[in-house]
Formats: structure tokens, C-alpha cells, sequence
């Protein structure tokens, strides 16, 4: 009995029980602070890539098919140079780890996009536009514990050239 009261009473090791609560706490909220920080680093990388693609792509200007060619060649081989993507030629159906870019047109003012060029009503103009397009993922250390999914990047953008 006069154990348990001296026990009791004893504060030496009080500071180590509560570390010993709150540490496992910091400490995850520290993994995913930083696991945050690598899933948005990422994203932003694929942005800027994709904003430098576009510039490259109005900088070009292609006027006909075979200069539209070669600036899309062009321009996939500097995404998966920046991106460590691999550049594809699937058009919209790409994988994960992989980058494209195609043509789309457009008739007039629809909002739709197709992928073959020329309009039912011939009075409509028709827009040209390049799209460059990346798949990627991430997979967080909580994954690993069952905690989640993989993270997924998708990034698309458009740029008229005609």
C-alpha cells in the first residue's frame, strides 16, 4: 500500500508519459506534412511543364499539318525530358507515367471538341487546337499501411494554333 501511494504522488516520469502520447502524433502529422509537400510539388511541376509546352507551341506557330507535326513531336520530347514521363502517340487514351499531344478541332461555336477535322456545315470556321496531356501517380507512404490511394495527376491543356 505505501507503494502504490508513493507512486502516486511521484512526478519524475510524468513528462515521459506525455511525450510518449504526443510523439506518435507530431511525428505523423510531420510524414504527412512533408508527404502533402511531395504530392503538390509534383502537381506544380507538371503545370509549369505544361505552361512552358503551350508557350513552345505559340512560339512555333504551325500554319499546316507537317509543321504541326513536328511541333508536337517537339513538344512531347520536352515534356518527357522535364517530366520523366514517356512521351506516347495514343491521343487521349494514355496510361499512367505517360504524356501526349494531339490535335482537336472545333466547328464554330461548339463546346465540344472533335478528333476529326472538318465541319457538317461548311459556313462554320473551324479551330485547330493542339492538346497536350499527362498521366501521372504518387503514392504516399500511408499507403502502405492501408491508409488510402494513390494520388493521380491529370493535367490538360489546350492551345489554339488555327
Amino acid at each position: 500500500m505505501k507503494f502504490l501511494k508513493r507512486l502516486c504522488r511521484d512526478e519524475r516520469a510524468s513528462t515521459l508519459i506525455e511525450t510518449a502520447f504526443v510523439a506518435p502524433v507530431l511525428v505523423a502529422m510531420t510524414l504527412g506534412g512533408v508527404e502533402i509537400s511531395s504530392m503538390v510539388a509534383r502537381q506544380t511541376e507538371l503545370q509549369t511543364i505544361s505552361a512552358n509546352a503551350m508557350e513552345i507551341i505559340m512560339a512555333s506557330a504551325p500554319t499546316n499539318q507537317v509543321e504541326a507535326d513536328q511541333t508536337m513531336a517537339e513538344v512531347k520530347a520536352y515534356i518527357a525530358q522535364r517530366s520523366g514521363l514517356t512521351a506516347s502517340n495514343a491521343g487521349p487514351e494514355i496510361g499512367e507515367g505517360q504524356a501526349t499531344v494531339y490535335m482537336r478541332w472545333r466547328c464554330g461555336n461548339n463546346s465540344e471538341r472533335q478528333a476529326e477535322k472538318g465541319c457538317a456545315n461548311e459556313a462554320q470556321t473551324e479551330s485547330v487546337f493542339l492538346v497536350i496531356y499527362m498521366r501521372d501517380s504518387y503514392s504516399p507512404v500511408w499507403t502502405e499501411y492501408g491508409i488510402g490511394s494513390n494520388f493521380e495527376y491529370k493535367v490538360k491543356r489546350s492551345v489554339q494554333i488555327g
